[in-house]
């Protein structure tokens, strides 16, 4: 089996001074997804410390709600890296809360290696056979497009069945008014999807820029395949090809093959989404 998880320890970082951090929360079976500041409480222990979660003034009231934070950076295939905190929010005041961690998950694509298989088996896969229709409405806002344009990774949020908040860092590409990301089969979130279709999305602030964020409301669909030839098109383009991206991928030509023995243990899918509305929100 080949994984692309560390031990917290290995992206402490993240934990001390996160470059990006968002907190996706379900809230009157709505899926709530904000910019938040995160420092740890003392001492500082990435894996166990709480974390004091502040929130913009506008923001709803987090109090007593499970919560996940997600901290993440590197838009480079081999530098993708994010530290997701599972816990209750407590409030602390100032708009300032408090979240002791339940679980912690880390992952580094850098660190890409082969460990033994669990004995519990794979996850399941999902078995959603939904066509990729185009209805052909989608939201037209220039703040979208350039936000699209500048962003190279997206924080998504979804919820399960059960109504619990689940967050990652996926790549992504535009295609005909709706955003393309692939992902696996048995991802939490193509199976949030099969439950509800309802997303959010935040787009900007990565690498630690302090800019304001764009938060994206919509629905999205997850299909088990490989995405349409014009949607792989555009994300080895995007995220390969550039030079940028290209001189990352040379520099970690041993990883390749670990890399193409990662992507075929799972069954892949790709999620669409529609976007609905789309706000400017500012940082904490």
């Amino acid at each position: 089996m080949i994984t692309r998880d560390v031990e917290v320890g290995a992206v402490a970082d993240l934990a001390l001074a996160p470059p990006r951090a968002a907190l996706a929360a379900v809230i009157d079976n709505d899926i709530r997804l904000l910019p938040v500041a995160v420092a740890l409480e003392e001492p500082a222990d990435p894996a166990t410390s709480a974390r004091i979660v502040r929130v913009t003034a506008d923001s709803p009231d987090l109090g007593g709600c499970p919560v996940v934070v997600v901290a993440d950076d590197g838009p480079q295939w081999f530098r993708l890296r994010a530290l997701t905190v599972r816990g209750t929010a407590d409030a602390a005041g100032d708009h300032t809360y408090r979240v002791v961690p339940e679980r912690v998950t880390a992952w580094d694509y850098g660190a890409l290696r082969a460990v033994p298989e669990p004995q519990s088996g794979p996850l399941p896969t999902s078995t959603s056979t939904a066509h990729d229709a185009d209805d052909g409405s989608y939201l037209e806002s220039p703040k979208l497009q350039a936000a699209v344009k500048n962003s190279r990774v997206m924080v998504l949020a979804t919820r399960s069945r059960k109504g619990m908040a689940f967050a990652v860092p996926l790549w992504f590409v535009p295609q005909r008014g709706r955003l393309y990301a692939t992902t696996s089969a048995s991802s939490w979130t193509v199976r949030n999807l099969a439950a509800t279709p309802q997303v959010a999305l935040l787009l900007g602030g990565e690498c630690g820029d302090r800019g304001s964020r764009l938060l994206v409301h919509g629905s999205a669909r997850a299909v088990a395949a490989m995405p349409p030839p014009e949607v792989l098109a555009r994300i080895a383009w995007r995220y390969y090809l550039q030079p940028r991206f290209a001189a990352v991928e040379l520099r970690h030509i041993g990883l390749w093959p670990l890399r193409l023995r990662y992507y075929g243990q799972s069954q892949p899918a790709y999620v669409v989404i529609a976007p609905h509305t789309a706000t400017e929100c500012g940082v904490p």
